[in-house]
């Protein structure tokens, strides 16, 4: 039940005094449920409901700008993100081709487009995927095969060596090199295949420099073979370094090329 208690207020009551009366009369306020409640009590509580809505609003706002926060973090991390892979491809790119810039250079320009292409895309995969200067398997199928992806090996004396194709790999080393890549039905001819010939030639220079924990001894054990390798070692000779120092000239002399190469320009065929 809610009634004005103003008229009711104002009335004495027994036993009480002047200022008591005069003080009950001055205030004002309301029943309800038979309880009392000055104007003053209402007043705050009024307002502390108002403080308190006031403090849910802002913290709805607060969490929802930090949502939005969170969001654009959320975008700007996979623009970031898109920026880098976009960067990563252009680089890619750009030593594919100053790769076939180079090949252009060092093969001609009579060789057949597609076949140069194919060849800067196997030497920049293998060589980024061990670790190696691209010029440095160019080097090496230089100085192995001179870039014929049919080259046949011979000895000194003319007799055939049984290494073929660029890399110059035999057939029972191919093999090895194939059961620790997991490449199974590995066939002789499969070696004059340009893409399994630098796969297995390189995992197997790789293995080598693996072996004799040293790059230079390694590069040298791919023409010697590991088993002459060891013995020379073994008897404290030392290693002939001209097949090493081949690869050196070749390397060096690509790098030269390489870097007056300017990929901006189409130099055609």
């Amino acid at each position: 039940m809610l009634r004005n208690q103003n008229a009711t207020d104002t009335q004495e009551q027994p036993g009480a005094g002047p200022q008591q009366a005069a003080a009950s009369s001055a205030r004002h306020g309301i029943a309800i449920e038979g309880n009392r409640i000055w104007m003053s009590e209402l007043t705050c509580i009024i307002l502390v409901c108002i403080l308190i809505v006031a403090l849910f609003s802002m913290t709805a706002v607060i969490i929802h700008n930090e949502h939005t926060i969170h969001k654009h973090d959320d975008k700007i991390a996979q623009f970031e993100m898109e920026k880098i892979s976009v960067t990563r491809d252009v680089n890619i790119m750009k030593e594919r081709l100053r790769i076939v810039e180079l090949l252009k250079v060092v093969i001609g320009r009579k060789s057949h487009p597609e076949w140069v292409y194919k060849l800067a895309d196997l030497v920049y995969t293998n060589s980024l995927q061990y670790g190696y200067s691209p010029e440095l398997l160019l080097g090496l199928i230089a100085v192995e095969s001179k870039y014929d992806p049919e080259a046949l090996g011979r000895y000194r004396s003319g007799a055939l060596s049984d290494a073929v194709g660029l890399m110059q790999i035999k057939y029972p080393t191919a093999l090895d090199m194939a059961k620790v890549l997991g490449i199974e039905g590995l066939k002789p001819e499969d070696l004059m295949n340009p893409e399994m010939n630098i796969i297995l030639g390189t995992a197997y220079l790789t293995t080598l420099i693996s072996w004799f924990k040293d790059f230079k001894v390694g590069v040298m054990a791919y023409n010697l073979g590991p088993g002459t390798v060891r013995g020379v070692l073994r008897r404290n000779e030392t290693l002939p370094i001209e097949y090493y120092e081949k690869i050196l000239v070749q390397y060096y002399r690509l790098k030269a090329l390489g870097e007056q190469i300017d990929i901006t320009k189409d130099t055609g065929w």
